[in-house]
């Protein structure tokens, strides 16, 4: 019985993370998940509650498969150089790419005005600044890295990231969404006093 309730559980994930790259944040309905997922309305809310719980699971949960990838490619001990690479290069081809951050452009712009989805952002952006922080210290400790605070160029790169996939998102020609592996690298590089071509920058 368990194992059938969470398969259930992610079918109604996978659904809700369909449904919001199909219509969007504002566009996804209760009712649309349900339909996609095979189970009835009160099923989902039995499980989520809410579908403002469903929404913050499917973002929690597209999140967490990111980062169990991650985990798998460095679980032998892999240099930091290498590490910094597939942190851009590990988010799967340009097409889910744009959706990943399509999804995450809504959750921003959400969280604007609602408290819940603020916290949500909050604490992703937490995890994922604290692995570019463990990537930086790493590559400190190897000398491969040059930085007067991690901190703080965690911060800038991170942020960095974030306005490449914006500018890629909405089809800026210079910022074509294949290029910002390289150009983040490039930046990396620059802020981290390491030499481009470690991290596979020409």
């Amino acid at each position: 019985m368990a194992a059938d309730a969470e398969s259930r559980r992610q079918r109604i994930i996978d659904a809700t993370l369909d449904v919001i790259r199909d219509h969007g944040l504002a566009g996804t309905r209760t009712q649309e998940i349900a339909r996609r997922a095979g189970v009835s309305s009160g099923l989902l809310l039995y499980h989520f509650t809410t579908l403002d719980g469903v929404i913050a699971a499917a973002m929690t949960e597209s999140e967490d498969r990111y980062y169990r990838s991650l985990e798998e490619e460095s679980s032998s001990g892999r240099p930091a150089v290498e590490r910094l690479r597939l942190l851009v290069e590990r988010s799967g081809d340009a097409a889910s790419v744009i959706s990943a951050w399509t999804l995450w452009m809504e959750f921003w712009v959400r969280a604007l005005r609602d408290p819940a989805t603020a916290t949500l952002c909050t604490t992703l952006e937490a995890r994922w600044r604290a692995v570019l922080l463990d990537v930086i210290e790493q590559g400190v400790r190897e000398g491969a890295f040059t930085s007067a605070s991690p901190r703080i160029s965690t911060i800038r790169l991170a942020a960095m990231l974030d306005g490449l996939s914006v500018a890629a998102t909405l089809g800026d020609r210079e910022v074509p969404v294949d290029a910002v592996p390289e150009l983040w690298l490039a930046a990396a590089a620059l802020e981290l006093g390491c030499d481009p071509a470690l991290l596979g920058v020409g």
